[in-house]
């Protein structure tokens, strides 16, 4: 959906008007109400010449039902000037035929519709890119335009926020933490094998995925997250029996740790996850806002780190994916669907958050066509001391919305063919 004040030529990108609101124009002093069916046109501006029909709406009040701009004729009034049928007699010089009167004023109507390519919703002020347009945008100084650019990714943080702060108030699944062996406090946990790699000690040893190792038979106990590695690392070179869990069965495998292993496999060849323990902590209001206000950090300066740890290798470039509309319906979906079987609020607040703080820093990047690309170019004209003229700035915003489009039909694309797996809620819940 799309709001924009109403330009007549923007009869070329809208597919539907769905509405529009009143505005009011100013003619030889006297104000009318511009109903929500007259079309206004770009042309129209204060200053200029045009034909007027009116009449009086069901309220008493003055209104327009016509308005067009018109070129007025070099001359007076001629034999085709035509009197108001008003009580007030406003000066007409006759154009083509017809009176004409001069804008005073104008409040343009804002227009609700749906453009041709429905994508995303957008506010198209007046005179975005025209700087002699009176009252625009483009008008406006640097300071002005850069903080209406700004406001935008501005609400996002706000929303993003607000949104965190609801989600601790509403409950947030937490791990639960205790004392390890080693003094440290790491979350309580089952240790379970994830998978096996071909020709290692675990091989050797029988161990299979979803083994979950309970301890070895010395006494030693698994129970938090990283004991099994810490006592390995400890024990490379030595036997080591373990005591594994495998259905209901309880096994006693020994196994001996390499004391040089392969890169990536580790002393033992296996990989691990943990299963936690999960409880769910509420938060007061305080609490929650100073939460809040540390997620949104925490995920902003995320989106800045993660192609910083692809380009160094830290991530790998294949786990992480964008995802365009298609995607984020789906996680939508499961996050809504989830609300609903956990019967919390969690999810959808979550997701709602993580997609705003996203939605600000997208916004914000120095891409054409973005209110980031729109800032460098007040940017420049502050270091060069004049701006970029109007129609190449809008030339290469033009062909940033074009290649940011054909960005996300490539990325719909692989959201279709490719669907990128859903938040496991369940599991985040125990």
């Amino acid at each position: 959906m799309a709001f924009r004040p109403a330009p007549s030529n923007c009869g070329k990108t809208r597919a539907v008007k769905l509405w529009q609101d009143e505005g009011s124009i100013t003619l030889d002093g006297h104000e009318f109400v511009i109903s929500s069916k007259t079309e206004v046109s770009r042309q129209i501006q204060v200053g200029s010449q045009i034909y007027a029909e009116t009449t009086v709406d069901e309220k008493g009040r003055p209104m327009v039902t016509k308005l067009e701009a018109v070129e007025p004729e070099p001359t007076g009034e001629t034999e085709n000037s035509q009197k108001s049928t008003l009580p007030w007699q406003p000066k007409l010089a006759a154009a083509e035929g017809r009176p004409t009167i001069t804008v005073e004023a104008l409040i343009r109507p804002t227009e609700y519709s749906i453009n041709m390519v429905p994508l995303g919703g957008y506010v198209r002020m007046v005179g975005e890119e025209d700087p002699t347009d009176p009252g625009s945008f483009a008008s406006k100084s640097k300071r002005v335009r850069l903080a209406v650019l700004a406001a935008g990714s501005a609400m996002n943080l706000f929303a993003a926020i607000f949104f965190f702060t609801l989600t601790s108030m509403a409950g947030v699944p937490e791990e639960t933490m205790s004392l390890n062996s080693r003094g440290e406090d790491m979350p309580i946990a089952r240790t379970i094998i994830l998978a096996v790699m071909p020709d290692t000690p675990a091989e050797a040893a029988g161990l299979q995925a979803k083994d979950v190792i309970l301890g070895t038979t010395d006494g030693v106990e698994f129970t938090h997250v990283g004991d099994l590695v810490f006592f390995v690392n400890e024990h490379k070179g030595k036997t080591i029996t373990l005591k594994v869990q495998r259905n209901n069965e309880i096994l006693e495998l020994p196994i001996t740790p390499r004391l040089n292993p392969p890169p990536g496999q580790g002393a033992v060849g296996i990989g691990l996850e943990y299963d936690t323990d999960t409880k769910v902590v509420y938060y007061s209001p305080p609490q929650a806002l100073a939460r809040g206000v540390k997620d949104t950090a925490t995920y902003v300066g995320l989106t800045f780190y993660v192609p910083y740890a692809i380009f160094q290798n830290i991530i790998p470039a294949e786990a992480i994916r964008p995802t365009g509309p298609k995607g984020i319906y789906d996680q939508t979906g499961a996050a809504v669907q989830a609300t609903m079987d956990l019967q919390t609020l969690y999810p959808v607040l979550w997701f709602t958050a993580v997609l705003s703080a996203a939605l600000a820093v997208t916004n914000m990047l120095p891409l054409p066509a973005l209110d980031g690309g729109r800032i460098f170019f007040i940017l420049i004209e502050a270091i060069r001391g004049k701006r970029i003229s109007p129609e190449r700035e809008g030339a290469i915003h033009l062909v940033g919305l074009g290649l940011l489009l054909t960005l996300m039909v490539i990325i719909t694309f692989f959201d279709f063919s490719d669907p990128v797996p859903a938040i496991p809620w369940n599991n985040i819940f125990n």
